[in-house]
């Protein structure tokens, strides 16, 4: 027997556990908000309202490289931040379950520039004046909030804890419903985004889950802490977000996804951060049963000045 038939023996019997138990349905995509307010503060999240699969403990790390730009009269944003996820989510019993995971969130050069304009120009999306000024800029600056931020790359955005519990209310057939409540801490200790916030979120959750298709929602609600802005300006108490998503499993290991969500607009009075932010998902996964790999990319619609050009994420989890 070759060397090369071995190989490839030791591989298939390696990945067999995993092939064997692969899921029946697709879960939501493990993202988080792109949007340059809402990605450094607590935000709702689309989850499924079923309990966790397999035997009830999921370990997950994720990486997300996005490019920010946002030009308005008010305020002027041109820069990269990229977000590193690592938790693990439990099923504590029938009912109840509960997430841990740290966010780290920092500015960096992840060479997006060129690549958010040709695929503006390729489905003939606005520039918004993107192509008119220099690549790889690190900027945020308003004069009517007196915010002037510049070559801030290496620099700290968010170093956060979240935590989730979710309580199961209905699970019928294919359809399930649970409530979410959310904590989340942010301490930045040093540096031009210094700053000590706690934030708290509940959401309610409805999936619906047949065969190899499966829908999500979510609403939720969050309660803000002004020193989490960007921008030193007077911030809704409460914000609200909705998420809607789809999910289909072909080939029995491959899934596509694809959500939109929608963020209620943190500021007050009048502006692009007032008005909500809207953010499409497209990803792809392969599901390997107790294992899965991500991957996704993030779009802002509508509103072109509050919210993040484009993003790109990768992900692993893992069921024990």
């Amino acid at each position: 027997m070759s060397n090369t038939f071995k190989n490839a023996l030791l591989l298939i019997a390696a990945f067999s556990p995993l092939l064997c138990n692969a899921a029946p349905a697709p879960t939501p995509l493990r993202t988080y908000a792109q949007s340059p307010e809402q990605s450094i503060s607590l935000t709702t999240e689309l989850r499924s309202a079923f309990p966790v699969g397999h035997n009830g403990v999921e370990l997950f790390a994720s990486g997300t490289i996005a490019s920010v730009w946002g030009h308005t009269d008010v305020t002027s944003l041109d820069y990269y931040q990229n977000h590193a996820f690592v938790g693990a989510n439990w099923q504590i019993d029938s009912r109840l379950q509960a997430e841990v995971k740290y966010q780290y969130t920092y500015a960096a050069n992840n060479h997006l520039d060129s690549l958010t304009i040709s695929f503006h120009d390729f489905f003939n999306i606005g520039q918004n004046g993107r192509d008119e000024t220099g690549k790889h800029q690190f900027h945020i600056s308003s004069e009517k909030y007196g915010t002037s931020i510049d070559d801030f790359e290496g620099e700290t955005l968010a170093r956060a804890l979240h935590g989730y519990m979710q309580y199961q209310l209905i699970l019928a057939g294919p359809h399930a419903l649970a409530v979410g409540g959310s904590i989340y801490y942010k301490n930045v200790d040093d540096g031009p985004f210094k700053t000590s916030t706690f934030e708290q979120g509940l959401q309610l959750n409805y999936t619906f889950a047949n065969g190899p298709h499966s829908l999500f929602s979510t609403y939720g609600v969050t309660h803000r802490d002004e020193d989490s802005l960007l921008v030193e300006a007077e911030s809704r108490d409460l914000t609200s977000a909705f998420a809607l998503g789809y999910g289909y499993k072909f080939g029995h290991f491959h899934e596509v996804l694809m959500e939109y969500h929608w963020y209620e607009g943190f500021l007050e009075e009048e502006g692009a951060f007032s008005e909500a932010s809207n953010e499409f998902v497209l990803g792809y996964r392969l599901n390997l049963g107790n294992a899965m790999l991500e991957a996704t990319m993030i779009e802002n619609l509508i509103n072109m000045d509050n919210s993040t050009d484009i993003a790109f994420g990768l992900g692993i989890r893992y069921f024990l």
